[in-house]
């Protein structure tokens, strides 16, 4: 495999999205737990709810690096990181003209999943797919319509990606109509026509790989209309790095030497504490009985022991303590769950499930989501959170990237006991944010949410298996 030359800079795509469900923060708060990763900088990329991670401030003064997770042990410390560059602007809605070929990809590596983009100027892709055909001068909806479906099919295999040695499943690419530059683009509003010379084509696969993969590599087949080189920028953690795939090599490798951090691990799911239960020795009692049953037989019918009845009973008490330990059976003789009527203590277990919630879509593949949900959800309300949660954190518009939590806090207000069984009933609010990179720009995404929530006892555990929003707002 050929070394490719990479230049990091300081760059981020902070993952950021909402799946809460509450109002604005009330005054006079009585129970918050709030998780903030680090100050949320545009373009600083933020672990999903995970440490904060160091930033390297434009002045001269020495900056004390955090301490490393505990699961995280790189064999080797990671490189120096130069001085922060400038990050690409949000993007806007200034007409920007296209005036030159233009052949851009983005590697975006993420936790348990990396996405691979790349734009074509519109002008190029039409003259690839009809090269004797006049090219319009702007792009209707019906053929935007049609640039998307046929380049769908034809680009199927344009992309592979590799964790290491292993080959990974190759997904059906999305392709959309996009207007403006490489890391300044909009999406463009349905039945909206664009201007061929604003008009790009971007298309993007979304791989499911390991949460830290040591390895990676692209390999490119979409080689149009005597395209020979195409530029790669890859974004991981807060850091990012450019190279270049060629048509010769047709594979771009990226390793990470220990400089992406590893997502936090998933909170304890709240256990239920349970009052000391009675150890009842039935093994040690079974024994006993059946002794002096047998010593009554006995003597009734006037049979005599062997040896006398003094080794006999030395015998029966000695079995009696040993037996003890066996078939013991504890009773709970107290309530199954502690009532919970302090707000206090309803933050500690409303807080953790909520993340947790959060937490589940850092993985991309649905069993793997379901699995991390029914951790601290159950009934009828998981797959109705799967749904509206997968709905939230998608990007508006056609483009389908999903958006991954960066900063979450919540506060509960209120707690009442359930009326239709065990467990309480919580007023809260919870708010995140965080910021999703792709085409090479960020999108910012804060929502804040108002809900009341059903917690009940579910095998010794709190789950949370009611919700009932309130109130939505998206700031």
């Amino acid at each position: 495999m050929p070394k490719h030359s990479l230049t990091s800079h300081w760059y981020g795509v902070v993952l950021m999205v909402v799946l809460g469900l509450g109002g604005g923060l009330p005054v006079g708060i009585q129970g918050q737990d709030t998780i903030k990763i680090g100050p949320l900088q545009p373009l600083q990329t933020l672990p999903s709810l995970g440490p904060a991670v160091p930033v390297v401030p434009q002045t001269k003064a020495p900056v004390a690096a955090p301490a490393a997770s505990p699961a995280i042990q790189p064999e080797a410390p990671p490189p120096a990181v130069p001085p922060a560059a400038a990050p690409p602007p949000l993007p806007t809605s200034s007409a920007l003209t296209i005036t030159a070929p233009i052949a851009q990809a983005y590697l975006y590596i993420e936790p348990y999943q990396t996405r691979f983009e790349v734009i074509f100027d519109a002008a190029t892709v039409l003259a690839w797919l009809a090269p004797e055909a006049a090219l319009p001068a702007a792009l209707s909806a019906d053929q935007q319509k049609q640039i998307v479906d046929t380049m769908a099919s034809r680009a199927s295999d344009w992309c592979t990606l590799s964790v290491g040695d292993q080959a990974l499943q190759v997904p059906m690419p999305l392709v959309a109509v996009i207007k403006g530059l490489p890391g300044n683009t909009l999406p463009l509003k349905e039945g909206e026509e664009v201007a061929l010379n604003q008009a790009l084509v971007g298309f993007m696969w979304e791989f499911a790989t390991p949460p830290g993969p040591d390895e990676m590599n692209v390999t490119w087949k979409g080689w149009i209309k005597g395209t020979t080189k195409l530029p790669v920028r890859v974004f991981f953690g807060p850091l990012s790095e450019t190279g270049e795939i060629h048509s010769t090599i047709k594979t771009f490798r990226w390793r990470n030497q220990g400089r992406m951090p590893r997502p936090a691990p998933l909170v304890a799911v709240p256990q239920i504490p349970l009052p000391q239960p009675f150890r009842l020795p039935l093994g040690g009692i079974l024994w006993l009985v059946g002794g002096l049953v047998f010593y009554i037989y006995l003597k009734v019918k006037d049979h005599k022991l062997p040896g006398g009845s003094l080794p006999y009973f030395f015998v029966w008490l000695l079995g009696g303590v040993l037996m003890s330990q066996l078939l013991v059976l504890p009773i709970h003789t107290g309530p199954a769950a502690q009532a919970i009527t302090q707000v206090a203590e309803a933050q500690k277990i409303v807080s953790p499930l909520l993340r947790n919630v959060y937490r589940a879509f850092d993985h991309h593949a649905e069993s793997d989501v379901y699995d991390v949900l029914a951790r601290s959800v159950d009934g009828e309300l998981l797959r109705k959170l799967y749904l509206e949660t997968i709905q939230a954190l998608t990007l508006d518009g056609r483009e389908g990237t999903r958006v991954t939590i960066a900063e979450f806090s919540a506060t509960v207000d209120k707690v009442e006991p359930n009326p239709k069984g065990a467990g309480f009933i919580a007023d809260c609010n919870w708010m995140a944010r965080g910021i999703v990179g792709h085409w090479g720009h960020s999108h910012p995404r804060v929502n804040i949410y108002n809900a009341r929530v059903t917690i009940t006892p579910v095998k010794d555990e709190w789950k949370l298996t009611g919700l009932e929003v309130q109130e939505v707002r998206r700031l």
